[in-house]
């Protein structure tokens, strides 16, 4: 029995918007974080778990760039896709809330 592959295209959103916020991060990186490590030097434990921070968020954004580009790659939508508008779910009708309150609520 043959299973037809189910596309997922929140996959795809969340992934191109990990890459967004990575791009993001580098381009703080290359234009900002100069300044942020400047007003550190009142105190240099600060300054040195700030760098700390720094490299291991680089380390870390590497790799999940890179497996935020393969999910992409691999759940890419397809453009002949039909959108399906599903019906209104019926509402419940409303109850009043006498019994929660009483008499006491003003």
């Amino acid at each position: 029995m043959a299973r037809s592959r189910v596309h997922h295209p929140l996959h795809y959103r969340r992934a191109r918007s990990l890459l967004f916020v990575i791009g993001l991060f580098w381009l703080w990186l290359w234009l900002g974080s100069g300044a942020l490590l400047d007003g550190l030097h009142h105190s240099p434990v600060h300054a040195a778990l700030a760098v700390y921070a720094l490299a291991i968020v680089i380390l870390v954004s590497i790799p999940a760039a890179l497996l935020a580009v393969i999910r992409m790659i691999l759940t890419h939508p397809r453009r002949t896709a039909v959108v399906v508008p599903l019906p209104a779910a019926r509402q419940a009708p409303h109850e009043d809330a006498h019994w929660w309150y009483g008499e006491k609520a003003s």
